[in-house]
């Protein structure tokens, strides 16, 4: 492959950042002058996608507000190159942190970006951050620090091959992050340092919170079902068991079963089966993109 910086494609999707697009295009032109650059207006109400134009740069609209990973799949579909480098367009991200990334993608599949310094994130969204790095983790069997960073250099053909697995919202990052984990293929963490975004953020802390919750739900039942319902199984029937045996001494003589007691047996077993079920849907699922 050809990582040479005009064989890159730029993608840098974009809501209602008139307020910073111009110096993120202006960094990626300096860094990558001969590199394709894509912004995608998703359906911005400001002066965004003019201001984008007036920079020369290939703007691509959508007509709703479709989401952040919707964007990026746009962009990655109308890339003409070979790499693909996706740029937040809230000025976070260097383009030279993209530039000294490149280089390793020859003996990688794609390079992801690793905040060292996260003073600017707000609370909320710092817990939220934890927690899905936890659920990753795992979920992957790994110890990664930052599974959502938005700066990325990936080979083109590979990502595209999983764009159908991929959400359209603020998850895109951390699921096709564990995407590329959980099939093996070659992933590397690249430090670099953000910087305060300009403008206001578009998250909405209540909304963000509710979509950290479905990625969590969506991870777990793409990927691993049964690292998350063997537990709860075995949790249920262990508690049913001791349950039935604790009441057994208290009474003197076997009665049977309790109702509770069977209960929490008998769900421990459909949850195990379940979970089985998952796993297969999800094994099948994702052989498809092999």
């Amino acid at each position: 492959m050809n990582l040479v910086a005009s064989n890159c494609s730029i993608i840098i999707p974009a809501y209602n950042e008139e307020e910073s697009i111009k110096e993120v295009i202006c960094d990626a032109r300096k860094v990558f002058p001969d590199g394709e650059i894509i912004v995608v207006d998703d359906c911005s109400t400001d002066q965004t996608g003019n201001i984008a134009k007036n920079e020369s740069a290939q703007v691509i609209r959508h007509e709703i507000n479709r989401g952040y990973g919707a964007s990026l799949k746009s962009g990655i579909l109308a890339a003409k190159n070979d790499v693909i480098i996706l740029l937040d367009a809230d000025g976070q991200h260097k383009a030279c942190d993209a530039e000294r990334m490149l280089p390793f993608l020859s003996e990688n599949d794609i390079v992801v970006g690793e905040r060292q310094n996260t003073v600017y994130d707000v609370p909320s969204r710092v817990i939220g951050k934890f927690v899905l790095t936890r659920v990753v983790n795992f979920l992957a069997r790994t110890r990664l620090k930052d599974i959502n960073c938005g700066l990325r250099v990936m080979r083109k053909d590979v990502i595209k091959r999983y764009l159908p697995l991929l959400p359209d919202g603020f998850s895109f990052s951390v699921t096709s992050t564990l995407i590329f984990i959980k099939k093996g293929k070659r992933v590397k963490f690249f430090p670099v340092e953000v910087k305060k975004r300009k403008g206001k953020s578009k998250v909405n802390q209540i909304a963000d919170g509710y979509t950290i919750f479905l990625s969590i739900i969506r991870l777990v039942s793409l990927f691993d079902p049964l690292r998350v319902f063997f537990p709860i199984a075995w949790f249920l029937v262990l508690t049913g068991s001791i349950y039935g045996v604790y009441q057994l001494f208290t009474v003197g003589r076997f009665i049977g079963l309790s109702t509770g007691s069977l209960l929490l047996i008998f769900t421990g077993v459909l949850s195990f089966l379940l979970g089985v079920i998952c796993d297969q849907i999800s094994a099948l699922r994702l052989e498809r993109y092999d």
